[in-house]
């Protein structure tokens, strides 16, 4: 379950129940579940210099930096990928724990097939991901369950895209775990009930390391360090929360 004190922090237990999850309720066409890029694992190195970078060019303060990654769908390849904006955030003095994204600086890139690059493709949804895969919330899937993401025509349900807070999150995610040399930083669909106003399963992230050797930094136990040996996870859906990152509460 989500850590106590943290909610942005999950055991393996909980990582295993969300990519389940996700397993039973997404698919291409005729609930096929053949598809590729379920868990996309780049090097942390490459990913936290593309953020560096960013930081370093615009002259911002790594603490307001956000990381807004967009599902997106190769049909050619028949993989997710992930099409990532950098950008920064402030908080919203309206709503309490409530940051308002600003886009005046951003970089974009995606990251699929083991490496992240920059790209000028800068939609913050993939129709192309929408086209192809549809929603089951049957327990057992049939094509008589299927409703495909693109009918959702106003974008009021099936998620676009999610943002994560750099230095929170996915950076103390590193650190609590050692700032291991080599290690990979990865991306793994998943899903969990109860998070989301507008869908019963939203399509999320939980994100998690690896070491040199591929072994997952991620288990059942509990640390000093809220990060240690767990996944990052709760990232702020659009829909329904579009151009905000909201802190979770514990």
């Amino acid at each position: 379950m989500p850590n106590k004190t943290n909610p942005m922090v999950i055991t393996l237990d909980h990582f295993n129940k969300m990519r389940e999850h996700f397993k039973q309720h997404y698919f291409l066409s005729n609930c096929n579940s053949n598809f590729g890029g379920q868990d996309i694992q780049i090097p942390w190195s490459s990913f936290s210099l593309v953020v560096q970078n960013f930081i370093n060019t615009y002259n911002v303060s790594p603490d307001t930096v956000a990381l807004r990654f967009v599902h997106c769908y190769d049909s050619t390849s028949n993989e997710l990928y992930l099409r990532l904006q950098i950008c920064t955030m402030t908080p919203d003095p309206s709503k309490p724990d409530t940051y308002n994204l600003v886009t005046t600086n951003v970089a974009w890139y995606t990251i699929a097939n083991g490496s992240i690059a920059p790209t000028g493709v800068t939609d913050l949804q993939d129709q192309n991901y929408l086209n192809n895969f549809y929603y089951c919330n049957a327990a057992i899937c049939s094509p008589a369950h299927l409703v495909n993401l693109a009918s959702d025509t106003g974008a009021l349900k099936f998620v676009r895209n999610l943002v994560f807070p750099w230095t929170q999150e996915l950076h103390k995610l590193h650190v609590d775990n050692g700032s291991p040399a080599n290690a990979s930083v990865c991306f793994a669909a998943a899903s969990h009930n109860n998070t989301s106003p507008v869908l019963d399963h939203p399509h999320a992230l939980a994100i998690y390391l690896r070491k040199h050797d591929g072994t997952p930094l991620i288990d059942k136990k509990e640390y000093a360090l809220e990060f240690q040996m767990k996944a990052a996870d709760l990232g702020t859906l659009c829909p329904d929360q579009c151009g905000v990152y909201i802190l979770p509460k514990a």
